[in-house]
């Protein structure tokens, strides 16, 4: 134990037999050192011996110093730590336009939308090359 804790613990047990409890008063949720209408007193007490007391808090003064321990560490490993790289283009990428269909003007900030097209003429009939689909699946297949 280092002086300081020693000096700690011992100012903590020679303080504890002169440090009364407050009276607190409960006032519905809420609590006050001041008596309140239908407000029950309540015993703030430390129910510690003055050992446990200077135990404690030697035991926080510990933690203190590995939490700044491990601060140190922390700092000492980002500063040594490789820099991020950051891959961004170099210019804003702007959207493709789409060539405007028969002689319209797109709407400025808007996209076309997609209209699929056929290319046979509406009402043009299907070409049939004179062979049975049954007949062709039938041929295609390697166990017929």
């Amino acid at each position: 134990m280092r002086l300081q804790d020693t000096i700690l613990a011992a100012a903590l047990a020679l303080c504890a037999p002169w440090v009364q409890s407050q009276t607190v008063y409960r006032c519905g949720n809420s609590y006050s050192q001041q008596p309140c209408p239908g407000g029950a007193p309540v015993t703030a007490a430390d129910p510690r011996t003055p050992a446990e007391a200077a135990r404690s808090g030697s035991v926080a003064a510990a933690d203190a110093r590995r939490a700044d321990a491990m601060e140190k560490a922390r700092l000492a490993q980002e500063k040594n730590a490789p820099k991020a790289v950051v891959i961004a283009p170099t210019a804003p990428v702007s959207q493709p336009s789409a060539p405007p269909r028969d002689g319209a003007r797109a709407k400025p900030g808007k996209l076309d939308q997609f209209t699929a097209q056929s290319p046979r003429q509406p009402g043009e009939a299907k070409k049939k090359d004179g062979k049975d689909k049954a007949a062709k699946k039938a041929k295609d297949r390697p166990d017929a």
